[in-house]
């Protein structure tokens, strides 16, 4: 079963990567807004799902305010007890910490996904996080 919203993000998420790919930049951010006008249209709310948030991250290209989003994704994923999309958020994260040069934090918050994950049944995930820990570790 997919969660609250999950066509409407897929189709957004999907319109902003073509909108990427053929250079278009007015309706990638005009698609970028949309998305965010959903988010906060559904925060809170019966239909509130880290799906949203963590898409809205996910294209956000400011790494401060990606993370910043990230956290609003998480807290959803952990109130409503969905271990894989707070590992998928936290590798995420971890990923974008490790890209602005805040290595130790990326690597605490891949642990984190880590433990995460392994009450999860998404090996392709578990796998993510595993060679990220395992290029962290050789880097710090």
């Amino acid at each position: 079963m997919n969660p609250p919203l999950y066509d409407e993000v897929h189709q957004m998420a999907l319109d902003i990567v073509n909108a990427s790919v053929s250079e278009n930049t007015k309706l990638k951010w005009a698609t970028y807004e949309k998305l965010k006008l959903l988010c906060e249209a559904n925060e809170n709310t019966k239909n509130d799902h880290p799906i949203q948030w963590e898409a809205l991250a996910d294209f956000t290209d400011n790494d401060a305010q990606a993370i910043i989003i990230y956290r609003k994704a998480l807290s959803c994923a952990e109130s409503l007890n969905l271990n894989e999309y707070a590992a998928s958020i936290n590798l995420a994260m971890a990923e974008r910490c490790q890209d602005s040069g805040q290595s130790d934090t990326a690597f605490e918050l891949a642990k984190k996904a880590n433990e995460l994950a392994k009450s999860t049944n998404n090996l392709e995930l578990r796998q993510q996080i595993s060679e990220f820990l395992l290029h962290a570790n050789i880097h710090t």
